[in-house]
């Protein structure tokens, strides 16, 4: 008897399978006295060799790198204060008609659709080890010694780490300490910028609507179409982004013919397509696709359509958690590194309950991230991107 496993069984398939091979030969062959240390879904790597490096680089140019901390750290402010803005602005357009962003944590399979897992997993790797080494430069540049330093990984979700001395980092200078908890989202402003730069260098603007999936024996699916082909017009009609196909399908009913203009396989076809009901509302027609909330961008390489499709997600993609993880990191909410960055000055101006004044920080904030998650997933349920 042949069973059809969805593409999320296979994904949890073969996650169960790394999982279980990783541990079986972290115990065969005792690789916790090589530095790694396996426990079911978590792995953690410690690197002598990462840890001399941060030393390195430290005393190689420390004037540049006590420069950098320094705007890194005025730069820090600033995203702690969008941060809270951003999570203020978007809970008072509740109140309103119209659109809010919707907030909620990345959950691979529930709010993050697993098509864009390695996507995620690729920017979560060249994000995560830039701003743990640059925590840990700053460390170094302030004599707060470095007890270990690695990388790790939770079930998908690979990251890094520098773990200072905490007794020598709390009794460093107040600036010393500043520096080097803003060093790590500086660091990520810097590259989403950067990659930013790049992708505004190696792509044109909007030329159409990314097909994101094509629902099977759809009259999409059926016409040609498959995922990462791009809509360019429907019936001689430009389609430029995702809200110009949605403008244009509003008036279409079902049972329509609809010529679709599309670029699939690096050639510029027109398709045949009639319309169906759509699944949410009978009374429009829909092709059974559903457009990538990332519009098209031709490169400029002459690369392979899908080549430079997936070219332009990976560069979005660690733009994305690059930019995120920088704003959502100067939170003031514990164990985000924002929280003792806005802490540490505030200390020195109470002299008492300073406990209560942590957790009031934490408290507040987190009851904004709480009621942005909250009525984001009363206004619209769980949405997968």
């Amino acid at each position: 008897m042949a069973f059809d496993l969805t593409p999320e069984i296979t994904f949890l398939i073969g996650l169960a399978i790394f999982w279980a091979a990783l541990s079986l030969l972290a115990y065969i062959f005792n690789l916790k006295k090589h530095g790694l240390e396996v426990n079911f879904v978590f792995f953690m790597y410690r690197s002598k060799a990462l840890n001399s490096s941060l030393d390195k680089l430290a005393k190689k140019k420390p004037t540049m790198w006590t420069v950098l901390s320094n705007v890194g750290l005025a730069f820090s402010f600033g995203l702690m204060a969008f941060s809270l803005y951003f999570l203020i602005s978007n809970l008072l357009r509740f109140t309103q008609i119209g659109e809010v962003v919707y907030v909620a944590p990345v959950v691979p399979g529930l709010t993050l659709s697993l098509y864009w897992l390695p996507f995620y997993i690729l920017a979560a790797a060249v994000v995560i080890l830039p701003h743990e080494i640059a925590h840990g430069i700053t460390a170094r540049l302030a004599n707060i010694p470095i007890l270990s330093s690695g990388i790790i990984a939770a079930l998908v979700i690979p990251g890094a780490f520098v773990e200072p001395d905490e007794k020598e980092f709390e009794k460093a200078s107040l600036l010393n300490r500043l520096r080097m908890l803003a060093a790590g989202s500086s660091t990520n402003l810097i590259t989403a910028l950067l990659v930013l730069l790049v992708m505004t260098g190696l792509f044109i603007p909007s030329t159409g609507v990314l097909l994101q999936e094509v629902v099977p024996n759809s009259p999409a699916f059926k016409a040609g179409l498959r995922q990462w082909d791009v809509i360019q017009a429907i019936n001689g009609t430009p389609l430029y982004v995702n809200t110009d196909y949605y403008d244009y399908m509003a008036n279409v009913k079902p049972n329509t013919t609809v010529v679709v203009t599309a670029l699939h396989a690096n050639r510029i076809e027109n398709m045949t397509i009639t319309t169906i009901a759509s699944s949410s509302n009978s009374s429009r027609g829909a092709l059974g696709i559903l457009p990538s909330f990332v519009t098209y961008r031709q490169n400029r390489l002459g690369l392979d359509q899908y080549i430079g499709v997936n070219l332009y997600l990976a560069l979005f993609w660690i733009y994305l958690v690059g930019f995120s993880v920088a704003v959502f990191n100067m939170l003031p909410l514990y164990p985000f590194d924002g929280e003792r960055v806005l802490y540490y000055p505030l200390e020195r101006l109470v002299k008492k309950r300073k406990r209560e004044l942590r957790i009031a920080l934490s408290a507040f904030t987190l009851g904004l991230f709480a009621l942005n998650i909250t009525l984001s997933l009363l206004r619209y349920g769980l949405l997968a991107i």
